[in-house]
């Protein structure tokens, strides 16, 4: 087949810049910032979805998981044997699976928070320098122990047996606190995960705050998102750093006057359905025989985990 583009078409221009070969804009770490936000946005979102999963636990009662959330954080806390961690552990993961949830995608992000706060800021205390006992891996030796002030300094420096005990039973506790929070966090709406915390006596105006400011997140997220994208897909090339910060600086303005908008038509749309200064939240549907039987197994699980081990 005959080729009928035209000649003036075809032909490059001498001083046409090859575009596959210019360079982006230096805009990485704001790239990461967005994808991060909206990560965790999508996870969030994520979580909304879960907690409609019609399982075993997504249908007791947000109170319900109140009283046990705060209930077997003290069991945790007060739990001073790690045969008995290590019990609640499995107890939570069980939970987990009766759950329908992403075991490896939560337990991912749980062992990461366990791993540094738990045992990598932790570790220290697990040397004979804090824990007295007999050195299972030693570090250094001096001639001769030494003093300092008041403290003592062995012979030998080390890491002991019952330093890497406390360090165990302090692991397992930050890993069951935040696997059994993250449990109910992904198996809970949130906006009824609020309304449940009016049998703390917490005021209704502090939770609607607490409710609207939560949605109001994801629109923000969005607005910034979208802003930011709608900036980057208009340049081309590098940009120098002082013009991107002005640029942005006015995007932050004009992000700060939607936010101010938004309110005031929130407050309109509530003005305008009777809104007089008090707010009452709808009572949830009513405690059913299925919420009692999941409370009394939590509660019996705690008493046993503290009684029998």
């Amino acid at each position: 087949m005959e080729n009928k583009i035209p000649a003036y078409l075809v032909k490059p221009v001498a001083d046409q810049k090859d575009l596959s070969e210019t360079k982006g804009p230096r805009l990485a770490f704001l790239d990461k910032t967005i994808l991060n936000s909206a990560r965790a946005a999508k996870a969030i979102y994520v979580q909304a979805e879960n907690s409609t999963v019609q399982s075993v636990i997504q249908k007791i009662n947000p109170h319900i998981k109140l009283i046990s959330l705060i209930y077997f954080l003290f069991i945790i806390s007060i739990a001073n044997r790690i045969e008995a961690q290590a019990v609640i552990t499995a107890f939570i993961f069980s939970l987990y699976v009766l759950a329908k949830l992403k075991v490896f995608e939560v337990y991912k992000r749980t062992f990461l928070l366990a791993f540094i706060f738990g045992f990598v800021i932790v570790l220290p205390a697990s040397l004979n320098l804090v824990t007295p006992g007999r050195i299972i891996l030693n570090i250094m030796t001096f001639n001769k122990p030494s003093h300092f002030l008041i403290y003592t300094i062995p012979q030998n420096i080390g890491f002991t047996d019952d330093g890497f005990k406390v360090v165990l039973l302090i692991f397992l506790r930050i890993l069951n606190s935040v696997s059994f929070g993250m449990l109910i966090v992904f198996t809970t709406s949130f906006p009824l995960f609020v309304k449940s915390f009016k049998i703390l006596g917490v005021p209704d105006t502090f939770l609607m705050i607490i409710t609207l400011a939560y949605k109001y997140i994801f629109i923000l997220s969005r607005t910034i998102e979208e802003t930011y994208f709608a900036f980057k897909s208009r340049l081309l090339g590098n940009i120098k750093n002082e013009k991107i910060r002005e640029v942005i600086s006015g995007r932050i303005f004009f992000i700060f006057k939607k936010s101010m908008r938004f309110y005031e038509n929130t407050y309109n749309a509530m003005v305008s359905r009777a809104y007089q200064g008090k707010i009452i939240l709808h009572s949830q549907k009513k405690l059913s025989y299925h919420d009692f039987v999941a409370l009394f197994i939590i509660v019996v699980s705690g008493i046993c985990i503290i009684y029998f081990l």
